[in-house]
């Protein structure tokens, strides 16, 4: 009488915050940031280009094209967060963030405080956004202090 073989099988993805959702690959976030960082970089490239032509002609306009260039450069990340929860570059990558607790829209709060620990995850030597591979939700730090967690957009569904 000999035992039945058995089949390996693929461990079931961990689900994210709520049924069908996954969370978002290290991968997707980072491409979707690198499109981030160059949409930002060509407004505010454009909005310095109009800043010394118009500082040229009316110089007090540079000073509102100067304070421009802080307001994206400070508020484009929450903007997005708050507004639908995907940043242009998440929308490419089919990527979300969503509270962490019930996976409802984040909230202005919680979107700056996830740009705070975004910067400090950067300026600790990148161990901030390095978390995600640790944390078996995929959290970085950004996540931790926001209260927040990336998933993909597009919710998986299984077939038996």
């Amino acid at each position: 009488m000999s035992q039945p073989v058995p089949v390996w099988q693929a461990p079931e993805p961990e689900p994210g915050p709520s049924a069908g959702t996954n969370f978002a690959s290290p991968g997707s976030r980072l491409i979707a940031y690198i499109l981030d960082l160059l949409i930002q970089f060509v407004v505010v490239v454009v909005l310095g280009i109009a800043s010394i032509v118009l500082g040229a002609i009316v110089p007090p306009l540079a000073i509102l094209t100067a304070l421009a260039i802080i307001v994206v450069s400070v508020g484009y990340f929450p903007y997005f967060w708050a507004r639908d929860g995907q940043t242009p570059g998440m929308a490419q990558m089919k990527i979300k963030v969503v509270r962490d607790a019930d996976g409802g829209p984040v909230t202005t709060g919680q979107a700056i405080l996830r740009l705070i620990g975004l910067w400090i995850g950067l300026a600790v030597f990148y161990i901030g956004v390095i978390w995600i591979f640790i944390d078996k939700r995929k959290r970085g730090w950004q996540d931790l202090i926001g209260g927040t967690v990336v998933i993909d957009a597009e919710p998986t569904t299984y077939t038996s």
